[in-house]
């Protein structure tokens, strides 16, 4: 049997976890990277899963922020993602996007997280599913802003997610495009939260 990809999520998580277990542990991180993540969707179809990763420090603690999702959709024009987090700080609040990857930004190398993710895939729409704001700081749309979990996890899907992400911009063709996280309005500027997953439409 094929598991789903929420049992691929979990284990995508898990597996990176183990890999940077030996850092958590040397930096005392306060979020330990190997929380089980809630969940607020049944699971879906199997599909491929990427990851990305990094450490952030801020106010004195290390967070070891983790990010798994789906990195293969169809190419049909509403298709589903699911998306799973660990290791972020719990204070901050951040977005969980399907967005244009800038320029200037290499997945998998934190260092070049510099410029903000965008545009990204329902910024008109703000509740129709193809974001989440994750945050135990506010409350808003029902089932599109949620609180973290244990250690600072989370689970999700984004839905209806499209090639064309914005007007005149194709993923792909014009420009290159991943699942992400950002921090949310109270602190747009800082960059740390940052993650990305490329994305294929096939």
């Amino acid at each position: 049997m094929i598991p789903s990809t929420k049992s691929r999520l979990r284990k995508a998580v898990s597996g990176c976890a183990a890999l940077v277990g030996a850092t958590v542990l040397a930096l005392g991180s306060t979020a330990p990277a190997t929380a089980a993540p809630t969940s607020d969707t049944p699971p879906l179809p199997a599909a491929p899963i990427g990851t990305d990763h990094r450490a952030v420090e801020t106010d004195g603690a290390t967070y070891h922020l983790q990010l798994a999702a789906t990195r293969v959709l169809p190419a049909d024009g509403d298709a589903t993602a699911a998306v799973g987090g660990t290791g972020y700080n719990q204070a901050q609040g951040i977005y969980v996007g399907f967005c244009v990857v800038p320029s200037t930004v290499t997945p998998g190398d934190p260092a070049t997280y510099t410029q903000m993710p965008g545009p990204c895939l329902g910024g008109k729409r703000p509740t129709d599913g193809s974001a989440r704001r994750i945050t135990d700081t506010d409350t808003g749309t029902p089932g599109i802003t949620l609180p973290y979990g244990p250690h600072g996890s989370f689970s999700v899907t984004l839905q209806h997610l499209t090639p064309e992400i914005v007007p005149g911009q194709v993923c792909g063709v014009d420009v290159k495009c991943a699942i992400t996280t950002l921090t949310d309005l109270t602190a747009p500027a800082d960059r740390r939260y940052d993650l990305y997953i490329p994305v294929e439409f096939r």
